[in-house]
């Protein structure tokens, strides 16, 4: 190998490390106010509505829980909801809450345009403020006991979201 395509290589491997570093940067910043994801937290049982108009109880179970917190003005939402339906439900409950929404009909066309298979709770104010939502969409993973384990904010791939859950 030549000193030229030796540098080239370099420069390949500096560059890739940088785009790394700056993304993890990026999600280091969004991830800043989230809830912290080592257990230490416990969120309290409580109710929601569901969008069929049932109500949906968040309480302690036999498995894990990942809750996706969207908004139906929200495109990377609209691009990422979907990716939910690789999460396995035999080891998850997996529940989509709405929030900063108009109307419940904004949400039902969210939900039919985005083809949502799953549960979606109608969320409020204090639910934004109980989990820190500062952006969408916001994943939490909160294991059998409501404790919160996980956390991520912005797109999430549907592999990414298979490796976060088998991980655990």
């Amino acid at each position: 190998m030549d000193i030229k395509s030796f540098f080239k290589k370099c420069a390949w491997t500096r560059d890739i490390l940088i785009v790394g570093l700056i993304i993890a940067g990026v999600m280091a910043y969004q991830n800043r106010n989230l809830l912290e994801d080592n257990g230490s937290i416990q969120i309290a049982a409580q109710n929601f509505v569901q969008l069929n108009g049932d109500m949906y109880s968040l309480a302690p179970s036999n498995k894990k829980t990942l809750i996706y917190f969207f908004a139906p003005w929200c495109n990377v939402c609209k691009m990422s909801i979907g990716n939910l339906d690789v999460v396995d439900t035999n080891e998850y409950n997996v529940v989509r809450v709405a929030l900063d929404y108009q109307s419940v009909e904004e949400i039902k066309a969210f939900a039919n345009d985005a083809g949502v298979q799953g549960i979606v709770l109608l969320g409020g104010e204090p639910h934004k403020k109980r989990f820190n939502i500062s952006g969408y969409p916001t994943y939490y993973i909160l294991n059998e006991n409501l404790q919160v384990i996980k956390h991520d904010m912005g797109y999430s791939t549907s592999l990414g979201l298979k490796l976060r859950t088998v991980t655990l």
